[in-house]
């Protein structure tokens, strides 16, 4: 059995298109041999190994580069430096004819103006990929030797992928988290009421204003739209995420506490 497993088994393949390219001799003669064989097999280990060693390697070397640079430009600055940075991405992006979102992380900005705005998927493995160095505070020298421990951009992709929330899952679970809480106040007032609607009654809103020396806050205008609504959400997200790390890190520290020995 195992004789006639390794036994090479040829097939014919042309290049032919149509049954007149097929007639043709021309046509007949860019027909090619495929071995389906152990020896094949081993052909082809062999390819991809000198490939993963060779040019696979070398472009991953270069690509590691390129992706250091990417991580210096993104690095702490002083205010008038970080400014100064903003303002040559912005004009970046013009030159480039491209659409600038200054909302979007730095390391997002900085790896489009790089990779172009036609490498979407890549742009986001690179950016989730600097994102988590700066999370774990990998230096700029031991990047590419993070990735490669890590198997590579893709597998620090999926393993980001894991704990990802699109941030409209976030925002829906803000505002029903919302829902389940008493208001903590209430803005009354003449005008105000003058833009109450009932084909808006039980919908989030957000309210633009400014704390008074007073301790008031006066509303300048109420806002409905869903963008500007659940930009909100997604910050109130950040801020009660941002409540219950600090709580939990204080819970451990004084259990951490308790846990020690009373010095004689």
């Amino acid at each position: 059995m195992e004789a006639l497993l390794n036994e090479a088994i040829e097939v014919k393949v042309s290049s032919a298109t149509s049954a007149n390219d097929a007639a043709n001799p021309e046509a007949i003669k860019k027909q090619t041999v495929l071995h389906y064989s152990v020896e094949a097999l081993n052909a082809m280990e062999a390819a991809r190994i000198h490939w993963e060693q060779g040019s696979f390697r070398k472009s991953n070397e270069e690509l590691g580069s390129v992706l250091q640079e990417c991580k210096a430009f993104c690095g702490e600055l002083p205010a008038p430096a970080a400014k100064q940075r903003a303002i040559a991405l912005a004009n970046f992006y013009k030159e480039r004819g491209y659409r600038y979102n200054k909302e979007a992380p730095l390391e997002t900005r900085v790896l489009r103006a790089v990779f172009g705005m036609d490498n979407r998927r890549r742009v986001s493995s690179y950016s989730i990929v600097l994102r988590e160095a700066k999370k774990q505070n990998v230096s700029i020298l031991d990047l590419p030797t993070w990735i490669a421990s890590k198997g590579g951009v893709q597998e620090i992709r999926l393993s980001q992928s894991k704990t990802f929330i699109p941030p409209k899952a976030k925002a829906e679970e803000m505002s029903a988290i919302l829902d389940g809480r008493s208001f903590i106040g209430y803005a009354e007032s003449a005008l105000l009421s003058h833009t109450a609607d009932a084909e808006y009654a039980g919908d989030k809103v957000v309210l633009l204003g400014k704390q008074t020396p007073e301790g008031k806050y006066g509303i300048y205008t109420v806002l409905r739209s869903d963008g500007i609504v659940n930009a909100a959400l997604l910050a109130t997200y950040a801020k009660s995420k941002e409540i219950e790390a600090k709580a939990k890190k204080e819970i451990e520290a004084a259990n951490d506490a308790d846990g020690k020995p009373v010095a004689a």
